[in-house]
């Protein structure tokens, strides 16, 4: 008789001098990377100054007595820079995560979490938004859009799954359902195309824009970022069975429903927190868990978990600095992301090639 063996409570880890090294190494990068988004914009703000007027407002905030300063500056660095640092890193670590989710979910490298369509279905639903005008209720308006759009994607996926859906089969379905919402999309675009404000608009929303992003937007962004992140790491230790075979995973009482599941949750709300929040930004998912995994040597997915949202914030934190730091001229993130991740995508298909999927 062979029983199955349930996964139990965690065992306790070993002390790993690697992934502390590069906890402490992003964590240093992610705090540097801030502060240098703090005094970064066309008003020039010292970074003492910064920090006086951040200490200052949050002195105000608590009902303490703020030292004088110049309103125009405080507005600046409380108002505008620091939430938008903020955003920037909580979106960075939520699409990083998400694609650590997904290349473990797979097993293959060359996942990344629009390969399920999810972000497609968000930006679908935030585009209809826009042309009917839903924006203009309130800000909570498109973000509410974009998770309605990631929640219907995943609604389909679970009327496609079954228990013997293969992953090759979810993935695919995935691809497909992306390229419908990528379809709709322009649709929408085209029937609304004597807008020119409206297309401007939507269009600037599709490469991604981190522009007027507020205490509200990260008000919004935390709960379900937290929450996918929770997932993710209650995922870790059953994506860490699944890396040596279904069967394998399974015999060592793995619920391979249950960890799909749980993991298309968690990627759904990472990536539509990060779409609505911040618009398609591409190629996060891909570059950082591949990154990340290189520097620890292993595929620990607790690890790798927090090693990639530290990396991811960090990412997306120097590509904002850059985008705004580039004459007068904003790039938006989402294309320097993808200038930057397409050619590592090419460099590891080269690297891996293109390896069945599983």
């Amino acid at each position: 008789m062979n029983p199955t063996v349930q996964l139990g409570p965690a065992p306790q880890r070993r002390a790993s001098p690697r992934f502390a090294t590069v906890m402490l190494a992003g964590g240093f990068t992610v705090l540097v990377l801030a502060l240098l988004g703090l005094r970064t914009g066309p008003a020039a703000i010292p970074l003492g100054q910064a920090l006086a007027l951040i200490a200052g407002a949050a002195a105000a905030a608590i009902g303490g007595e703020p030292a004088a300063a110049d309103p125009i500056a405080v507005a600046v660095v409380w108002e505008l820079r620091l939430p938008r640092v903020l955003v920037v890193a909580v979106i960075g670590a939520c699409l990083a995560v998400a694609g650590t989710v997904t290349q473990g979910l797979f097993r293959n490298p060359l996942a990344e979490p629009g390969v399920l369509g999810i972000s497609a279905g968000a930006a679908l639903a935030a585009v209809v938004g826009f042309v009917l005008r839903a924006d203009e209720l309130g800000l909570w308006a498109t973000p509410l859009a974009a998770a309605v759009g990631a929640i219907a994607v995943l609604a389909v996926l679970g009327a496609i799954a079954r228990p013997s859906t293969s992953s090759t089969t979810l993935l695919l379905s995935g691809v497909a359902i992306g390229a419908l919402c990528g379809a709709l999309t322009t649709l929408a675009l085209a029937t609304v195309s004597e807008r020119w404000d409206l297309g401007l608009k939507v269009v600037r929303w599709l490469m991604g824009s981190f522009e007027g992003r507020s205490w509200g937007h990260l008000t919004w962004a935390l709960p379900p970022g937290l929450l996918g992140l929770a997932l993710a790491l209650a995922t870790a230790r059953s994506l860490d069975a699944l890396q040596l075979g279904s069967d394998t995973a399974r015999s060592l009482g793995v619920d391979l429903t249950r960890l799909r599941w749980a993991a298309i949750a968690a990627i759904a709300l990472l990536v539509g927190t990060a779409t609505a929040i911040a618009g398609v930004i591409g190629f996060v998912g891909l570059v950082v868990p591949h990154v990340a995994r290189s520097l620890l040597g292993g595929p620990d997915h607790a690890r790798l978990t927090w090693a990639s949202a530290l990396l991811g914030a960090a990412l997306l934190l120097a590509v904002d600095i850059g985008s705004r730091a580039v004459g007068d001229v904003l790039v938006p993130p989402g294309v320097i992301t993808a200038l930057l991740g397409a050619p590592f995508f090419l460099w590891l298909l080269r690297a891996h090639g293109p390896g069945g999927l599983p």
